[in-house]
């Protein structure tokens, strides 16, 4: 069995250029004879953003790879009409591909998962996992492995090449939120998106992106990816913590009386949350109580959070964006658990504003009184 072939399945919404660069890594690095490229139907496992078609989805794949050696882009899992579920698609390709080892190309979250899949031994049957590593995922090749083979004896290879560390629900957010993205696929991928408008923004980005500076808008972008990585670590609706992070300062730059509106005995810097849910309710339309208290509180905090209220205060500090002493601290130690480090950046927030001096808002004083003493119970 001397010949290779290398399974590269996924979403592909939209093939974005790390995907571009993984098939490049394989070419350079394994030398196989066929690479089949193949967007699913409807992923069993995922949950994804203003989702295009997968008809849409199968021509960005085409333009993507295109001109690409021994690249092939298939629509058997799109034909099929059903859910995507890989050891069917492994299988038929074993027994179409007899006299070819099949390698099935999987980035570290795959991999790691891989135990929750649909049948995983069955794809181990008939293929060997192909590890490839992307910037920022805080784990290496090495680490995935050796966790991977305390679940399964299977072997596995691993590209020497490191991915960017980019994604295909950034892509969409940057390009709805107005913001540059250069890099992000490839050119002609980029250029066929736009000319057909596959990802429409509606009225929450484009309210967003006219109503904020470009650098609270990268801001905003760093709050949405860090919730929603939140959201779904902890089980919590990724569309809420989508939304909720999206309109959080949608009223930095406004004021309660353009609204008719007023805030008595709310310190400036924190009257832009209450002016966000009002903004949010009253002129985009969110009626779900949850998101709106989310940004109703994600500057004071309060006694009692939800944990959707927790995700959202927590992210508004730690996006990527901030660069403040001690702001590795408080992500590591929110990585690790995410109630602690919430308790941690809640108290660290309270420390800061008490040492500047400025009037500590009594909701705030209250939510870290309630949560210091709900720590010793």
């Amino acid at each position: 069995m001397d010949k290779k072939l290398v399974f590269f399945g996924g979403t592909f919404d939209p093939p974005h250029a790390g995907h571009v660069e993984a098939a490049d890594a394989c070419i350079r690095e394994l030398s196989p004879d066929k690479i089949i490229v193949m967007p699913d139907f409807i992923p069993p496992h995922k949950k994804t953003f203003f989702a295009a078609s997968p008809e849409r989805r199968l021509e960005m794949c085409k333009i993507a790879f295109s001109g690409k050696k021994g690249v092939s882009v298939s629509d058997e899992e799109i034909k099929s009409g059903e859910k995507s579920y890989s050891y069917i698609t492994i299988k038929k390709l074993a027994e179409r591909y007899k006299d070819y080892k099949i390698y099935f190309l999987m980035g570290t979250d795959m991999l790691v998962s891989f135990g929750e899949w649909k049948n995983p031994e069955e794809i181990l049957r008939f293929s060997e996992p192909l590890l490839v590593v992307r910037g920022g995922e805080g784990q290496t090749a090495e680490e995935t492995i050796a966790e991977f083979k305390k679940k399964f004896s299977s072997p596995v290879t691993a590209l020497g090449f490191c991915g960017k560390d980019i994604s295909s629900t950034e892509y969409k957010f940057r390009l709805m939120l107005g913001l540059d993205t250069d890099g992000f696929l490839t050119e002609e991928t980029d250029a066929y998106i736009k000319r057909e408008e596959i990802y429409k923004a509606d009225e929450k980005f484009v309210y967003v992106r006219e109503n904020l500076k470009q650098t609270r808008v990268e801001h905003t972008l760093g709050v949405m990816l860090l919730a929603i990585k939140y959201a779904k670590r902890l089980g919590v609706d990724t569309e809420k913590a989508m939304t909720a992070a999206l309109l959080h300062d949608c009223a930095k730059y406004s004021r309660p009386e353009d609204f008719g509106t007023a805030f008595d005995g709310v310190p400036e810097p924190v009257a832009h949350q209450y002016l966000g849910a009002y903004v949010a309710e009253n002129i985009l339309g969110v009626k779900d109580e949850e998101i709106l208290n989310a940004i109703r509180y994600h500057t004071s905090g309060r006694p009692c959070m939800t944990l959707l209220e927790k995700i959202i205060y927590t992210a508004d500090v730690l996006e990527r964006g901030r660069n403040f002493d001690g702001v590795e601290y408080l992500r590591k130690t929110t990585d690790e658990d995410f109630e602690t480090g919430f308790l941690t950046v809640l108290s660290w927030c309270f420390a800061h504003v008490s040492k500047s001096k400025k009037q500590v808002y009594g909701l705030t004083e209250k939510a870290v009184e309630y949560y210091k003493i709900k720590e010793k119970i």
